[in-house]
């Protein structure tokens, strides 16, 4: 969330659009603080510039938001990214939940976070949110050589280098939490692609809570030489990861009140030209396009999962070229800004 606002800033200022930027650099640690600090800031520039709108880039700034509306006048456009409405905890509920609804307008980064919006908002009428997709950068593709990047791929997964060589690679990469699927495709779909082809090998950036989850379904299956949980790797690893992948998988499955707002990760994969497969739920249906950049899943469809990527490891039915081309002139930050430039004018009057 944080590199999409700040994308999306350097996207608006390059169509030179006004604007003023307020933001904290700092630890995380201080946000509580530091909340306190974003209003004043916000509240300066806003009586100083004298802003047509005031954009807020997360539904947890929405008390912000509407002390700023009450205060300076202007109208106030709060993006939602998913969990900002769906997230059950009491005291979040309580405190910034009420709030969100004040806003003058909404974006919404996909399809099901709109339809989560005015599912959990009620009040808030559908032509109060209108989908805005994320943008992408053309940031992680490589033209390095496929041995090299195996390489550092090998390096830090403490790999041979010769088992990558000669394995089609499967991989994932992001927070091991249960909504991600991980922990139920290496218990349910690789027992069955193993069988068909033994060398296959699963690859899994990141960390999280469902990582004991993970490793008792590798031992249960015997999966220790096929599946590989790397914990959290450098950004030159998952350039790497990304630009070396058979197929990329986002294998997320329902939970509820914790959804998948939008596919970035699967963006990034196939803006590398990797094979995308994932789960035809929420927010991934804006970011993959079947047989566009990658091919959709149903969710928990094991059978599904299994064909398509036995399917795909035995010859590519989209080239690199196709899926990258696709992501590239269908995820562009210059398109998305265009986006909000239009809604903050309408809303702006």
């Amino acid at each position: 969330m944080e590199t999409a606002a700040y994308e999306l800033y350097k996207a608006l200022r390059e169509g030179d659009s006004q604007v003023d930027l307020v933001a904290w650099g700092g630890s995380n640690k201080w946000l509580p603080v530091v909340y306190f600090w974003l209003f004043g800031r916000a509240l300066v520039s806003a009586l100083t510039f004298r802003p047509g709108v005031i954009f807020l880039q997360d539904g947890v700034l929405a008390p912000l938001g509407w002390a700023l509306k009450l205060l300076t006048r202007r109208p106030t456009l709060i993006v939602i990214h998913g969990l900002e409405v769906t997230h059950k905890n009491p005291v979040y509920r309580l405190l910034v939940f009420p709030f969100i609804e004040r806003q003058t307008a909404f974006a919404a980064v996909s399809e099901g976070t709109r339809q989560a919006a005015i599912t959990a908002l009620g009040r808030v009428g559908s032509d109060r949110v209108e989908v805005i997709r994320n943008g992408l950068s053309d940031d992680f593709y490589s033209t390095e050589p496929r041995d090299e990047q195996l390489r550092i791929v090998a390096q830090e997964a403490d790999l041979p280098l010769q088992r990558l060589q000669r394995s089609p690679i499967l991989v994932t990469a992001g927070r091991l939490v249960k909504r991600k699927g991980v922990s139920w495709f290496v218990d349910n779909v690789m027992p069955r692609i193993v069988t068909d082809d033994p060398g296959i090998l699963y690859l899994v950036a990141g960390s999280g809570p469902q990582r004991t989850e993970i490793e008792m379904a590798i031992d249960r299956h015997g999966l220790t030489d096929n599946v590989k949980l790397l914990g959290r790797v450098s950004d030159e690893c998952l350039k790497a990861l990304y630009n070396t992948a058979d197929v990329y998988l986002m294998p997320n499955v329902q939970v509820p009140n914790d959804m998948e707002g939008f596919g970035l990760v699967a963006l990034e994969a196939a803006s590398c030209g990797a094979l995308v497969v994932a789960s035809d739920l929420e927010g991934i249906s804006d970011a993959i396009v079947d047989g566009k950049n990658g091919y959709l899943v149903p969710t928990g469809d094991v059978s599904a999962y299994a064909a398509i990527i036995t399917r795909e490891l035995a010859g590519r039915t989209l080239s690199p070229d196709t899926v990258r081309r696709y992501t590239l002139d269908h995820y562009s930050w210059a398109e998305t800004a265009a986006a909000y430039r239009s809604l903050t004018r309408t809303i702006a009057g």
